[in-house]
Formats: C-alpha cells, structure tokens, sequence
C-alpha cells in the first residue's frame, strides 16, 4: 500500500498594512493592476525572512507538532534580502528546526513556491518518518516609476508536509518548462524587476506553461476539472488567472475562495500559496484542490491535493485579511525605501 503524503497543518501571513488602489490612481493617474482593490505592504520592521519564519512557526502549532520533529525545510522567495547567503538556515534557526535538517532555498521565478512544495513532498516520501516544512514568502519590488510594480503586494504561507495527521492528501503533480525571454526578469546587479512590456510574449507563456501543467496531471491522475472544488492559478494580479482558467475548463466559482489578490496584489512566489491556504481554509472534507503556478522565462506546476480533514489554523486567512490599516501613496513610497 502506498504512503498518503500530504498537508498536515499550514499557514498564512497577511501585512496589516494596505494600499488602494485609489492612491496609487491620485499619485499616478492611473492603476495598472487589473482587477486589484488594495494590496498588501510589509512593515518597516518586516521583510520576507521575518514573515517565513512566522509561517513556518504558525504551521507548526497548528499540527501541532514541535520544530525538533522537522527533517526537511524549504524556503521560497523572490525577494531575498542576500544574493548570496543560505537563507533557509536563518529561517531554520529562528524557528527551532534542527541544525541536521535538510534545508534549501529556492529563488529567482515566482515558481518558486510550489517547487519547493514539491521538493518537500519528494522528501517525506522517500523518508520514512520525514516531517518537511515549506515557508514561501514574498514581496516583489520594481521601479517605483514603472507600472510594473502597480500590483505587487506582500504575504507569506508554511505549510508541514508528513504521512500523519493530514489535512489534504497531495494526490499528484506535473510540470512543464520552456525557454521564452522578454517577459519580466532581474538582471544581474539589479534590484528592480524588468519588463519589455511586449504583453503577448507573457499572455502566450503563461498560456501554454499553465495549460500544459495542468492538463499533463488531470490525465496522469485520470480527473477531470469539474471535479475540482478550488482552483489556485497564479496571479500577477486577478484577471490574468480567468484568462487561462476557461482553457482548462475551470470556472470563476472554482477559483473565488483563491484568488487573492483582489485584496493583496501579486504575491510572487507566495502567490500560489497563500492561495491554496485561502482555499484549504474554505474547502469541505474530500473537496479537491487545484494548484497551477507560473514562473517567467518560463515554467509551471500542477499540484492536486484532496481534503481529508476540517481542521483549521488559527487565525484563518481570512481573520488577518479583515485586520488591516491603510496608508497612503507617500508612506508607502518610505516603506519601499525609495523616499527617505
């Protein structure tokens, strides 16, 4: 008989601070984020390291399950604060985890999230009694003068990875990876994200990578769209997963309880994530889950989970999306850095 690998408990981080999209419209003229109200900024006293750690902390505890039991850790980000530094060590320490576990970060395309899902799920699977934890945390950045950076937000999730005690069973994955330039990208020494602004290099990318991911698992697992409960695609703001969604049978209902960046922006690698944390928050016992990311240049993975449990984390995604306090264009300008 075959190991049930799964969620056994998770967890999502929401900066209390937001912007809407009003402000940015008084600041610019224009908001160039479709289908975004307000996102999602992190403190001064924030960055993505704090927030992972938090996440990875909170996932625990709603096992509950004490760090020292942890085997495998993997930390997602496009946003590190080092180029060069393990900063899944830094996330590890903080938490408690064991200076033995298996720990990696995983960087550069906002996939990220969901290959180091999968990495982890890869090792609870071939480790017999391996408990992984999986801390994706984000906070995109552009030029403050180029419409790219409209829509990028901030948020975190953790999720434990084991045989016991699930939540969602992880009944699969596929992907699919091609080579296309010209979408956004950092070069090296930049601090920026970069686009050639040529809007059908990435509507065709994102397109083929999703769709491909995505119907490469429904037919390795024999499913069929209608029978997922939730849908999850990543959302570099919230219109561009409806543009896909058809293509793969899904519809608006299926994805309403993850799409969340209506009310957080884009959420680069934790974009899937805290998405699928919205969604497990919302899902019933044996309602299946879809998972489809997206990484520019360019790549995409499909995860299909199935619910087990009705346990739940405290809070919910949706307690911290209701605690907010807003600020406007020129205190988010500061928080950003780019007005002193």
């Amino acid at each position: 008989m075959t190991m049930s690998v799964g969620i056994s408990g998770y967890s999502a981080y929401v900066p209390r601070l937001r912007i809407k999209k009003e402000d940015y419209a008084k600041a610019w003229g224009s908001f160039q984020a479709a289908g975004v109200a307000e996102k999602s900024v992190m403190g001064f006293d924030e960055d993505v390291l704090t927030a992972a750690a938090k996440v990875s902390r909170k996932a625990l505890e709603s096992v509950p399950l004490p760090p020292g039991k942890v085997t495998r850790f993997a930390f997602a980000s496009t946003t590190a604060p080092y180029l060069e530094k393990l900063l899944s060590g830094t996330v590890l320490v903080n938490v408690g985890m064991p200076n033995g576990a298996f720990a990696s970060d995983h960087t550069t395309s906002t996939r990220a999230g969901t290959e180091a899902f999968i990495s982890a799920f890869e090792h609870v699977k071939a480790t017999e009694g391996g408990v992984a934890v999986v801390a994706t945390a984000d906070a995109p950045r552009a030029s403050m003068w180029d419409p790219l950076e409209h829509p990028m937000g901030a948020g975190a999730a953790g999720f434990v990875l084991s045989s016991d005690n699930l939540v969602a069973e992880v009944e699969g994955y596929a992907s699919y990876s091609m080579e296309h330039f010209g979408e956004r990208f950092r070069p090296a020494g930049g601090d920026s994200l970069q686009d050639l602004s040529v809007k059908k290099f990435f509507a065709a990318a994102f397109m083929t990578c999703t769709t491909k991911a995505c119907g490469a698992l429904v037919k390795k697992l024999g499913t069929k769209p209608e029978e997922y409960a939730h849908v999850v695609i990543q959302q570099p703001d919230a219109k561009t997963p409806g543009s896909v969604a058809g293509k793969m049978l899904f519809n608006d209902a299926q994805m309403a309880s993850g799409l969340v960046s209506t009310n957080l922006g884009d959420l680069g690698a934790a974009s899937t994530t805290v998405g699928l944390a919205a969604a497990l928050d919302s899902a019933k016992v044996g309602d299946r889950i879809m998972v489809v990311s997206y990484g520019s240049g360019a790549g995409s993975d499909a995860i299909s989970l199935k619910v087990v449990s009705d346990r739940k984390p405290v809070p919910g995604f949706k307690e911290q999306l209701e605690k907010k306090e807003y600020i406007d264009y020129i205190q988010y300008v500061k928080l950003k850095g780019a007005l002193k």
